[in-house]
């Protein structure tokens, strides 16, 4: 039977006690009362023929009397001892409560330690995505700047090969090419094919040229 039962129980016993107790004290001051009447008319010098039944009343009225303090004396002692087990009880279920209550903080505590835990493992898991994203970020950017120096180193080179080709085909027109005056610097020539080499051809046509007999003045005054 649980705890709140026993105790409704026996606070349920102990009023029907206290109902029962103010009866039996009503009935003792009755009986007492009629008890000194009884009394107070033998003394009075009653006839001798009801001096034996006012003795038997007396008698009567004085064992129900006894009989109603006998009574009352067991209820006092029934009262006591039920006290006492319903004070017991009511410490018993105040236990229970209290150690259901317990269990209840403690779960609540638990709850709340749980709860605590994932948001602090929340946080740490954000401080780290923050992180491997700062971090490929900076990847990113470290890749963007090699491949941008990259293509500026290429293009450098491809406009110093640009250069290179064309030195080579104005000097191929420049007759003072070869012959020490004015010479241009020379282009690389490791990154691009070579060209043919037709100075010599020139040269020759330049000699031919020069041994052809030059016009009077007559003949250029013609022309």
């Amino acid at each position: 039977m649980p705890e709140s039962q026993a105790v409704r129980l026996l606070e349920g016993r102990l009023a029907e006690q206290e109902v029962e107790l103010a009866r039996l004290r009503t009935e003792v001051w009755t009986l007492r009362a009629e008890q000194q009447r009884v009394r107070a008319s033998h003394d009075a010098g009653a006839s001798s023929s009801a001096q034996p039944a006012g003795g038997d009343l007396a008698v009567r009225l004085q064992e129900a009397l006894d009989r109603a303090n006998e009574r009352i004396q067991e209820l006092e002692a029934e009262r006591q001892a039920g006290g006492v087990a319903t004070l017991q009880a009511q410490v018993e279920a105040m236990r229970l409560n209290l150690s259901r209550m317990e269990g209840r903080m403690t779960a609540f505590r638990d709850s709340a330690r749980d709860v605590e835990t994932e948001k602090i493992r929340a946080i740490e898991a954000r401080v780290q995505a923050d992180a491997d994203l700062e971090f490929l970020k900076n990847r990113v950017l470290k890749k963007r700047r090699e491949q941008q120096r990259q293509t500026q180193q290429e293009a450098a080179g491809r406009m110093g090969s640009v250069f290179g080709s064309l030195d080579d085909i104005l000097s191929l027109g420049d007759p003072s090419v070869g012959r020490g005056a004015g010479a241009r610097p020379k282009a690389s020539t490791a990154t691009r094919p070579p060209v043919p080499d037709r100075r010599r051809d020139r040269e020759e046509e330049e000699v031919s040229s020069s041994r052809r007999p030059r016009p009077s003045e007559g003949e250029r005054r013609e022309e």
